[in-house]
């Protein structure tokens, strides 16, 4: 029998090397996709109840906010990581992404890595290219993806991978995914990869969601899983919702994972009172996430209860 630690650790060398598949490959089961949680409605508790919680619903693992404002704060690294992946393991979660706020490889950069590193987690998500709106965008553009494979010469340097996520916003680089595809094009994905959002790819790309997936793919090497719906009287208010109640479907679903082989999913929870719930009402945000969770874990095609 497999074990699970050796299980999650075959998937982890996956998703580095490896990422698609064609369309004569077996699909991947359920428990290929490593599934993680977004820590950030819930970071405001302890490492300890957050892993009980997240491997009592199935999942793998977390994306830590280890950033500014996060869980914990990027000074604090060297002293409070090795107690967080302390409490992830002992409730059996291996699969960890930090979320940071690394963009630029300086030294400070490099030094906060090595920690990540030295304590077992090789994968984390960046800050995010601005454009200056009134200047050139096709040369900023072309400058993102120098400073792009600076970043990822130096994941390679320290044994790392980043992804970047496709978000929304009007300054955003790669919101629209045409100029993703430029900033990391001739870019190996095992140092630096993008993270597709499923919410915020339909939300910029409207009606073009599945030529603007195929523009990006052979760059994915995660996807993010969150929900949304348009409302108001024109229909121009974004809303978060509950997963698949929007227009990330699991028809949508289906179509961008069927390209991937066993890809780690990162759960975002937007639609809650809180996007950060205060300690003390912290507990309400559970039944959100696993309601949310249960409803990925369908369509990935696992049973539930």
């Amino acid at each position: 029998m497999i074990s699970r630690r050796h299980f999650l650790q075959q998937a982890g060398a996956a998703c580095l090397l490896g990422g698609l598949s064609s369309a004569e490959d077996e699909p991947p089961s359920p428990d290929q996709w490593p599934t993680v949680l977004f820590e950030k409605p819930v970071q405001n508790l302890s490492y300890e109840e957050i892993a009980d919680k997240v491997a009592a619903m199935g999942l793998h693992g977390l994306e830590a906010t280890i950033r500014r404002g996060g869980h914990i704060e990027p000074g604090d690294a060297a002293a409070q990581v090795p107690g967080m992946m302390k409490a992830l393991s002992a409730a059996g979660l291996e699969t960890v992404i930090a979320a940071t706020h690394v963009l630029q490889p300086d030294e400070q950069a490099r030094d906060f890595l090595k920690v990540l590193r030295d304590n077992g987690i090789t994968r984390y998500r960046t800050d995010y290219y601005r454009y200056q709106q009134g200047q050139n965008l096709l040369a900023q553009a072309r400058d993102f993806h120098i400073q792009a494979s600076k970043l990822a010469e130096l994941n390679a340097e320290l044994g790392m991978q980043a992804y970047y996520q496709l978000h929304s916003g009007s300054r955003l680089a790669g919101a629209l995914h045409w100029d993703a595809a430029l900033i990391f094009e001739g870019l190996d994905p095992a140092h630096f990869a993008i993270a597709y959002d499923l919410r915020h790819a339909r939300t910029d790309t409207g009606l073009s969601w599945q030529l603007s997936e195929e523009l990006v793919r052979d760059h994915v090497r995660a996807l993010y899983i969150k929900d949304a719906r348009w409302e108001g009287e024109h229909n121009e208010k974004l809303a978060s919702t509950p997963l698949g109640t929007g227009f990330v479907t699991r028809e949508l679903f289906d179509h961008v994972h069927r390209h991937y082989d066993g890809l780690p999913l990162s759960l975002h929870i937007e639609w809650a009172k809180h996007s950060i719930y205060p300690r003390e009402v912290a507990s309400q945000a559970w039944p959100l996430i696993e309601r949310d969770a249960r409803t990925l874990q369908q369509w990935l095609g696992k049973k539930t209860d």
